[in-house]
């Protein structure tokens, strides 16, 4: 994969050098491409690199907060008064490890101001900003150095790169600190609706979504229990995911019709995941 600069990326940076706004913001916020080391060509000059939290994307759009779905968020006013007057978007993110914390305080329609206390978001773009990714970082940047009183609205730090040796060490010491990845941005990349090959993404094993459709009866110890639920992904392909699920999403599973994260080594020749393991249920 050769990541270049686009013509309507030169037509973009030369109208100016203010990151704006479009009037509507797209269907859908741009998401991130996986990066495969060996397999895709990179020009690290292009690029910074950021850890990658595990937490559930926010976006403010200046007046409401939700989720890359589009699902409101109840967040107290006194969280909502810290946000910009422009949109932004980020994770909200808890600390590593903290994944449900942050899940079930967003999804809490009567906000727990003790909950919220311990989440921040973490902002890195502007949604559908018009200009380069460097200058809708640094607007970011500059509002909040404006605001030294604003305590859970942070900025991702971003991070140059020089090498795959380099960007290799900087993937080591976040795995070794418990963290899920990290996340490549193309410094001088325009925002793009939907997946975008400036967006990229790296983690030490693979993850996807699939649709629950059905269970396995538990055997053994797990017998009255489902010992497996059935799933089907994107791509239409079935497969069962037994392992990972604790005692209690035996006894409680997920619902038919509720959608999984997973993650996985490899695709096989059959299509199907090599080594699936339940992560989580998304309620988002």
């Amino acid at each position: 994969m050769k990541i270049k600069m686009t013509l309507l990326s030169l037509l973009i940076l030369a109208q100016g050098a203010n990151a704006g706004l479009h009037d509507e913001f797209p269907e859908q916020v741009m998401l991130a491409n996986t990066y495969t080391p060996n397999r895709d060509e990179l020009e690290f000059s292009h690029y910074r690199v950021s850890e990658k939290l595990d937490g559930i994307r926010g976006v403010w759009d200046g007046k409401q907060l939700r989720t890359r779905n589009g699902t409101q968020i109840h967040a107290p006013q006194w969280f909502l008064r810290q946000l910009p007057p422009f949109p932004v978007e980020g994770e909200l993110w808890a600390g590593r490890g903290q994944f449900h914390l942050v899940q079930q305080t967003i999804l809490d329609q009567h906000p727990d101001p003790k909950s919220w206390q311990q989440v921040s978001f973490m902002l890195f773009d502007i949604p559908f900003g018009i200009g380069p990714y460097h200058q809708r970082y640094q607007k970011i940047e500059s509002w909040l150095l404006s605001r030294p009183d604003i305590s859970n609205i942070r900025l991702i730090q971003q991070f140059a790169l020089t090498s795959q040796k380099a960007l290799d060490k900087f993937m080591q010491r976040i795995i070794q600190a418990n963290g899920e990845g990290i996340m490549l941005r193309d410094w001088n990349a325009v925002y793009h609706s939907g997946r975008s090959e400036t967006l990229l993404k790296m983690k030490p094993y693979l993850d996807d979504e699939a649709q629950v459709i059905g269970y396995k009866k538990g055997k053994g110890k797990y017998q009255n229990q489902v010992g497996a639920l059935l799933v089907r992904d994107r791509r239409g392909i079935e497969f069962y995911i037994g392992s990972g699920l604790t005692d209690q999403q035996r006894t409680s599973p997920p619902t038919i019709g509720s959608w999984i994260t997973y993650r996985y080594d490899r695709i096989t020749a059959k299509g199907k995941p090599r080594f699936a393991r339940f992560l989580r249920e998304r309620l988002l």
